[in-house]
């Protein structure tokens, strides 16, 4: 392959645009540098600032596929569409009779592909599939839609053509941790590209503006399909989120009611009670602590002993939220 060279400032230009456009962040070259720890990358990318570069293509594919992985593009670390055909080329090869019906639908689907790029609009994706599927039976299709996605996932991550813009306006990274009023641009309460980045950055949990971390736990609810009202986050009597049933009227008891705590220190008793007074208050049927980090052993006998309606979504349930919430098909086929 061959090389690109970057004249002076260039290349974080062409970065930034990138996380930009594709995940709809703002990074300032400290920020690329700092998602580019452990690898070559970050002094190439701080010396191109005054001298430019020189990267060969490849070397430009990773640094490209390394950050955009490290800050929430894509679930897990992308190697390129070769590397993906060359997995799914291995996986099928050993064995005579699959390999045969893998090699006659990647034919096919690559004729039906090729035969629709000089149509107007997108390819449809799913008629092409069914049609294989109908050819094939089960196996041809279930191969069908991995080499399709495969397909799509190398246009997707084409760092020189690739998709447009899937962001109106980045937002800067460091809003994440500060308080701001930003509306999100998809999500109710906590903008979609703050959830794709924690995903991957769940070291960085404890960090967040506590505000965004109650965002962040209304936003589960609603997607879990429930009525949710986020307090006002100051003066809110110790409820950050009330949780209603589907369709119930918001005068009617909460199920349930969230606290939610951004914090390094573990949850204490005299948190858990305050919470199971705020529930009685309330009348709702139980409450919920949220936190970033987890519950004491003091505060878990006390809800034991005690027999106190209150669940607890410590650190490791909150990394599974992220894993729910993030963007569907950013994943890498396997």
């Amino acid at each position: 392959m061959g090389s690109i060279n970057f004249p002076p400032r260039s290349l974080p230009d062409n970065l930034t645009e990138l996380a930009g456009g594709k995940a709809g962040l703002a990074l300032s070259i400290e920020e690329i540098c700092d998602h580019l720890s452990g690898t070559r990358y970050p002094d190439t990318v701080r010396d191109s600032e005054e001298h430019g570069a020189r990267l060969r293509s490849e070397d430009y594919e990773e640094l490209y596929y390394r950050l955009m992985h490290r800050i929430g593009y894509t679930e897990q670390e992308y190697f390129g569409s070769v590397h993906a055909m060359a997995k799914q080329f291995h996986r099928y090869k050993n064995n005579p009779k699959k390999f045969a019906l893998y090699q006659a639908v990647s034919m096919r689907l690559n004729g039906k592909l090729s035969s629709g790029r000089g149509a107007p609009g997108p390819v449809d994706g799913d008629a092409i599939i069914r049609d294989i599927l109908r050819e094939f039976g089960v196996e041809g299709g279930k191969i069908a839609m991995e080499t399709f996605e495969i397909i799509q996932m190398g246009i997707r991550m084409n760092p020189h053509f690739g998709i447009g813009r899937e962001w109106d306006i980045p937002l800067e990274l460091s809003s994440l941790f500060q308080r701001t009023d930003h509306q999100p641009e998809k999500g109710r309460f906590i903008d979609q590209r703050y959830i794709d980045y924690l995903s991957n950055n769940t070291d960085r949990l404890g960090d967040i503006d506590w505000r965004k971390f109650e965002q962040l736990t209304a936003e589960f609810f609603e997607r879990e399909g429930y009525k949710v009202e986020l307090g006002p986050g100051r003066n809110d009597d110790g409820v950050d989120v009330r949780v209603w049933h589907p369709g119930a009227d918001s005068a009617d008891k909460p199920l349930c009611i969230a606290q939610c705590k951004r914090t390094k220190s573990k949850i204490d008793k005299v948190t858990i009670k305050g919470l199971h007074a705020d529930v009685q208050y309330e009348e709702a049927e139980y409450g919920v602590i949220v936190t970033t980090s987890e519950l004491s052993p003091g505060a878990k006998t006390t809800i034991s002993a005690r027999g106190y309606a209150i669940q607890a979504v410590e650190h490791d349930g909150v990394k599974n939220w992220l894993k729910q919430l993030r963007t569907p098909g950013t994943g890498i086929v396997r």
